[in-house]
């Protein structure tokens, strides 16, 4: 809403009685304690969607890693949607089948030695 709108608002309300502004203060206030509710809870919904996500992709790569170790792999949840010696390999896969923003990663043989520095 516009300050303009909202000026007109404020001054076609003005008149109203004592009375009248205390059960709209309320409307107004139950409606923005809702909003914000609704707000929170699609918040909430998001982090838990994107915790759900992770927990899948950690549970296909344990349950993959040696099958594709050396390679890139881009899953979308539980779902491998390309694979390659490429990251841009493994996008590019991950594209065609219409995943824009797939989780891209490196997967090393568990048997691989961890690398300690120079």
């Amino acid at each position: 809403m516009s300050d303009k709108q909202l000026d007109l608002l404020k001054e076609q309300l003005a008149p109203l009685s004592p009375q009248e502004k205390l059960e709209l203060a309320q409307f107004l206030t139950e409606q923005a304690r809702l909003d914000q509710a609704a707000e929170q809870s699609e918040a909430g919904a998001d982090q838990n969607a994107a915790s759900v996500k992770r927990a899948q992709h950690m549970a296909w790569l344990k349950a993959h890693r040696e099958e594709y170790a050396g390679q890139y792999v881009a899953l979308d949840g539980d779902r491998l949607v390309g694979a390659g010696a490429t990251i841009r390999e493994a996008h590019e896969q991950a594209r065609r089948q219409g995943v824009e923003h797939p989780f891209l990663t490196h997967i090393s043989s568990a048997n691989d030695a961890p690398f300690g520095g120079w």
